[in-house]
């Protein structure tokens, strides 16, 4: 069983000058390569589907290397089960 790991970490610079740094894991998003992922994250709304995607699939483990507060701007929006979203905002308030 191979575990996820983080490829790297990509500055992404939000519309509103706001820069993150987003660890880049191949598997959020299905069939994309780290390249291509890397570039991909530069647009936000596919930053926005990556982080949403990593809420609803990923463990701790994966989110942890988010920035918290872009989690929790994006986890409402997330489609998560109550349940999963009460146990993130939990763990996000650690």
């Amino acid at each position: 069983m191979r575990y996820v790991e983080r490829a790297a970490t990509e500055h992404v610079r939000l519309p509103d000058g706001t820069v993150l740094l987003i660890p880049v894991i191949t598997g959020i998003l299905k069939h994309l390569t780290q390249d291509r992922l890397m570039t991909l994250l530069q647009r936000p709304e596919v930053l926005r589907k990556y982080t949403r995607e990593a809420l609803r699939v990923t463990g701790w483990s994966v989110l942890r290397l988010f920035p918290r507060d872009w989690l929790l701007d994006n986890l409402p929006d997330a489609d998560v089960r109550p349940g999963r979203a009460a146990a993130i905002r939990f763990l996000l308030s650690r």
